[in-house]
């Protein structure tokens, strides 16, 4: 299982490798034909990775007995599989495969921090058995891969938009979508994953709360409160776009502010403060 796990993070590098070749080509106007071969070569290379990944998450589960979710660097393998399922799905549209450039690389960064930080071991507290775990966190974590995609598609607004406002027309303006898909795309992934949060949010509670006596809901837990304030987040922005028309450069403004939100609590949480929710 560890070999498998090290070929599926040198597969994940090599793909984040072409996926960055992908959008530095695009700077360039001597290569306009080994542009599409190295957007195939990335999506083939992390449609591998993707398969590695899934085939060692199936393993993992079988010889742990439980989905690998226990520790946070159990979960972030499961996580960088999220992040690349959203990414094989919207890159199947070709003027939006441009988004692996900008997510597969942090995809790549989540699971070299499961493989450095693996135990090759993990137990499932009692408190934990039983099935309400696996929607509670995989709803959780598909809502940070959509959040994740929802501020690449926001960083991809704000390089677009430069490059008009300096009429710098590269071949890179060709590769990113316009200002309108980018700006749609990132709106729709952001809805999406306050969906999902809230959905996966409810499930914890309703866990805690009424089927499971020995895990009590803390509103004051830090894991919680950070959670809920990202949640906040990004019902504010999706608001003020329906109310006020808030769009454009300002969205993708706070769907950085989202992701630094998102970190805060997937990565800082675990890391720095003391929770229930957090098992090293």
């Amino acid at each position: 299982m560890h070999f498998l796990f090290l070929v599926t993070v040198l597969v994940y590098l090599a793909a984040s490798i072409f996926q960055a070749g992908y959008l530095v080509l695009g700077k360039q106007t001597e290569t306009p034909a080994l542009r599409p071969t190295i957007a195939h070569i990335a999506y083939a290379i992390t449609c591998l990775g993707f398969g590695l990944l899934t085939l060692f998450i199936i393993v993992w589960w079988t010889q742990q007995g439980h989905f690998p979710m226990t520790r946070w660097t159990d979960s972030t393998a499961f996580f960088a599989w999220a992040i690349t399922l959203i990414y094989l799905i919207v890159g199947r549209i070709p003027h939006l495969r441009a988004i692996g450039s900008f997510i597969m690389p942090l995809a790549f960064i989540t699971i070299l921090i499961s493989y450095s930080f693996s135990r090759g071991t993990s137990e499932l507290p009692e408190n934990l058995e039983t099935y309400w775990l696996v929607p509670h966190v995989t709803l959780i974590l598909f809502s940070y891969a959509a959040f994740i995609t929802a501020f690449g598609f926001g960083l991809m607004f704000l390089l677009t938009e430069k490059k008009i406002r300096q009429k710098n027309h590269t071949p890179l303006y060709n590769i990113l979508p316009s200002l309108g898909a980018s700006d749609e795309f990132g709106h729709r992934f952001a809805i999406l994953g306050v969906i999902l949060l809230t959905v996966g949010v409810l499930i914890g509670a309703l866990w805690t709360q009424y089927i499971n006596d020995e895990v009590k809901w803390r509103w004051l837990d830090a894991k919680v409160l950070f959670t809920i304030a990202t949640w906040f987040i990004y019902v504010i922005q999706i608001s003020i776009r329906q109310l006020w028309g808030w769009r454009g450069r300002k969205a993708a403004y706070s769907e950085i502010i989202g992701f630094v939100a998102v970190l805060c609590t997937y990565i800082g949480v675990n890391l720095f403060l003391d929770s229930v929710h957090t098992y090293r």
